[in-house]
């Protein structure tokens, strides 16, 4: 959660953004196949996917729009999320974590001292302070699911005591015995240990600390090895920097290509910086992604509603495909009305809670995949045989970023998402040159045996629009691959 005297995201965390090591990405599941190369692939859970959504709140700015908790209940229950990630203790914001909980929607709870939580009494909180085992319990584990451990504490260590009773708080130098990264390997540890070690939270997960600043091969977090005492690891990772490491390349009418681009997975998939650089501290443990996103203004860096539609949904595709476990959009709502402020714009909805291009088309995606199946949580995933095929336009020739994922329900029915990652525009001109790159010819031919096929695409404001199930004939479908996802439902 961004708090109100954190310095700008936007100047922070241009360039933040996680990577996995080779030990923790799932298997591709031929988001990388070459044309014409056959895999069987082995789907995913459908609902597994749509468990991993998650939404930035701040349920506890009454002076904003989230000050509205029944429309903003309202447009979490339209989008079709199950998470949201928030912090507070106020007795208003407790409730509304239980209504929500209510509604089938669970809470990654920020744990912050500053704002009143740690895992046990020797630690400096701000009054009256709460154990956070008693604070989840208050709440209810039916409730909060997951607690991460503290917000950017990079940014935000000069908020901090470490003790109670100490009079100097924490500082950015490592030789001192208030250094921020010796704290908050200690209060991870000893979260870790009070939710574990009780038997009414133990199932609760453990995010690891996210940090602000950027780092790199050179500066690396100084977190340590916490693999031992958290579930998952953690990143807040903003793709609207772009990714300079990489040689560069021009492609897409743009002269530097992961350099000016900003698209979903610039740094999480041919060169994952944000997984080699924020994933090592975590070991073999699964990441999350509990802040990333993109702002909607004409200032540098920012995304126009049209971009930014076509990003989001693929930007939680991409995520889930590398072998990310929850990712939390940052956020759900415009906080304010200023259109040329970064931090004000983060939004799926704008401040009057409008739908944006990203928002509908991300309900669409929701709604398409969600799996009302008694066994949808449990099932074993089958396999599907299929070739891409991709006949690339002039200039276009790295069919390699049509990118698939396959999910299936517990009725069997798979459910192949295709989209072309591409950079929408080139983030080196103010406004962001806007680029149309054209649709990708793509053949998909179904070795094994499959009866209909009805085709799911968006327009640009997010409609989704889907064709009647028709017989496969050949074994092919034909379809253009675009920048927008598109959901071939496919009937065995």
């Amino acid at each position: 959660m961004q708090l109100r005297t954190q310095i700008k995201k936007f100047k922070q965390l241009a360039l933040v953004a996680t990577t996995l090591t080779t030990s923790t990405i799932v298997p591709l599941l031929a988001g990388l196949m070459p044309a014409a190369q056959a895999v069987p692939v082995t789907a995913r859970r459908a609902n597994d996917f749509t468990g991993s959504v998650c939404v930035n709140t701040h349920l506890g700015y009454l002076d904003t729009p989230y000050g509205k908790y029944d429309t903003v209940k309202q447009k979490l229950l339209e989008l079709g999320v199950r998470h949201i990630r928030d912090g507070g203790m106020r007795d208003d914001i407790v409730s509304k974590f239980q209504d929500l909980a209510k509604v089938g929607i669970k809470t990654t709870f920020i744990m912050n001292p500053v704002d009143g939580t740690a895992p046990n009494s020797s630690y400096w909180m701000k009054e009256p302070g709460y154990m956070i085992t008693d604070f989840v319990k208050k709440v209810g584990t039916n409730a909060i699911d997951a607690v991460e451990v503290a917000n950017e504490i990079d940014l935000n260590y000069h908020r901090y005591y470490w003790r109670k009773g100490d009079t100097s708080k924490l500082n950015d130098d490592p030789k001192s015995s208030l250094y921020w990264a010796t704290y908050i390997r200690s209060l991870t540890k000893d979260t870790w240990d009070a939710i574990k070690k009780d038997p009414a939270t133990a199932g609760i997960k453990v995010i690891g600390p996210s940090l602000g600043r950027t780092y790199d091969h050179d500066r690396r977090p100084p977190l340590g090895d916490l693999s031992t005492v958290v579930d998952w690891g953690n990143v807040h990772s903003y793709p609207f920097g772009g990714n300079s490491y990489n040689e560069p390349f021009a492609y897409n009418t743009i002269a530097k290509y992961y350099y000016q681009s900003s698209f979903p997975s610039v740094n999480l998939d041919e060169h994952p910086y944000i997984f080699n650089i924020y994933a090592p501290p975590f070991g073999k443990k699964p990441m999350s992604a509990t802040e990333t996103g993109y702002f909607t203004t004409t200032k540098s860096k920012g995304l126009s509603e049209r971009i930014h539609g076509k990003y989001m949904p693929r930007l939680f595709l991409e995520y889930f495909r590398k072998g990310i476990v929850r990712t939390c959009s940052y956020e759900l709502l415009d906080e304010w009305n200023d259109p040329g402020n970064a931090e004000a714009n983060f939004g799926l909805l704008r401040n009057d809670f409008s739908a944006k291009p990203a928002y509908t088309a991300l309900k669409n995606l929701m709604g398409r995949l969600k799996d009302t199946t008694t066994n949808a949580a449990t099932f074993t995933p089958s396999a599907l045989d299929y070739t891409l095929t991709v006949t690339p336009p002039t200039g276009y020739n790295r069919t390699q970023y049509v990118h698939s994922l396959l999910l299936q329900k517990g009725h069997g029915k798979f459910y192949l998402v295709l989209w072309h990652e591409i950079s929408n525009g080139d983030h080196y001109s103010t406004p962001i040159r806007e680029i149309m790159p054209p649709a990708m010819p793509t053949k998909v031919t179904l070795n094994t045996p499959i009866k209909t096929v009805s085709i799911s695409t968006v327009d640009d404001t997010g409609k989704m629009t889907t064709t009647a199930a028709t017989a496969v004939q050949n074994k092919t479908v034909s379809v253009n691959v675009t920048d927008k996802f598109m959901v071939l439902s496919l009937t065995p």
